[in-house]
């Protein structure tokens, strides 16, 4: 099997960080519905694959033509499906109960991988994992969540398939990484077809220019943030990428924090220091093992 680099783990760290940034793009883009900020995100996704292509003069189809046709079904599963099941949670249950559900996908990630790559799951990635999701809990705890009075709704549902749908199609790709990261500008250009599809079916309002334009901006980044995921799932420490990713809420708070949405407080104090015990428990443990 693959030698997994630190280079590809830093992949999926860089993921992470701009992903944190979500949250704050996506309150300061007033006005744009989701479906429609997905639509655009992954379009602009689509279109930066492509103009890389044009750019190098390189023609991606023979790398395309590799990929199973299952796996692209996957990809459109685990970003463009994951993204309609997420709105569909918050909107069909408490949204802070429908988010602490989501976000057991990096907890699924670091199983899943483990599974996909028959490797072993050590003590301190399980470890890690409870206390990267206690983290998640202590956050929203501090936002309302009412932990202990779930009452099962639809959206509860959504939220579940939401997680599992990110992450199998990360552990499949963790386990398929000869398979190129260009199948991503496909995968990206079906999704904003549905997703924009959607969109026009539900008659939503279209969104101010400005916001649209800090969203076209903003996909860039988020659409580099899949390719880099991507790239640390088949070439990186899987495991270690799935604990870090409990930062992602985390840092989002931060984030709204340092613009002056959001205020700084026990909870997410609480979370931050739970997730980076986390991720130095695992540290800590790997560094043991080799």
């Amino acid at each position: 099997m693959e030698k997994r680099s630190g280079l590809g783990t830093l992949g999926g760290l860089t993921s992470v960080l701009i992903w944190s940034l979500t949250a704050p793009v996506m309150a300061l883009a007033v006005g744009v519905d989701p479906f429609l900020y997905v639509a655009l995100g992954d379009g602009v996704g689509a279109l930066a694959f492509f103009v890389l292509w044009i750019l190098r003069r390189e023609n991606p189809l023979p790398e395309l033509r590799i990929v199973p046709r299952w796996f692209y079904g996957l990809g459109l599963i685990g970003i463009g499906f994951h993204n309609i099941t997420w709105v569909a949670a918050v909107q069909n249950a408490p949204p802070l109960e429908a988010t602490l559900i989501i976000y057991t996908w990096p907890l699924l990630v670091i199983v899943l991988t483990t599974i996909s790559l028959k490797q072993k799951l050590r003590w301190y990635h399980i470890v890690a994992g409870i206390l990267g999701l206690a983290g998640i809990a202590a956050l929203l705890a501090g936002r309302g969540l009412a932990l202990g009075e779930f009452t099962l709704m639809p959206g509860h549902g959504w939220a579940v398939v939401c997680s599992l749908s990110w992450s199998v199609f990360s552990a499949v790709s963790a386990r398929y990484s000869y398979l190129s990261s260009k199948f991503l500008g496909v995968v990206f250009l079906m999704s904003s077809l549905i997703n924009g599809s959607i969109w026009l079916l539900i008659g939503a309002p279209p969104a101010p220019g400005l916001s649209l334009s800090i969203v076209g901006v903003a996909s860039i980044g988020f659409a580099l943030s899949y390719a880099a995921w991507d790239f640390g799932m088949k070439h990186g420490n899987a495991q270690m990428i799935g604990v870090l990713s409990f930062l992602t809420p985390v840092l989002s708070a931060v984030c709204l924090v340092a613009l002056g949405q959001a205020e700084v407080t026990v909870s997410l104090l609480l979370a931050l220091g739970l997730v980076m015990l986390g991720i130095g428990i695992a540290r800590f443990g790997e560094a043991r093992a080799s």
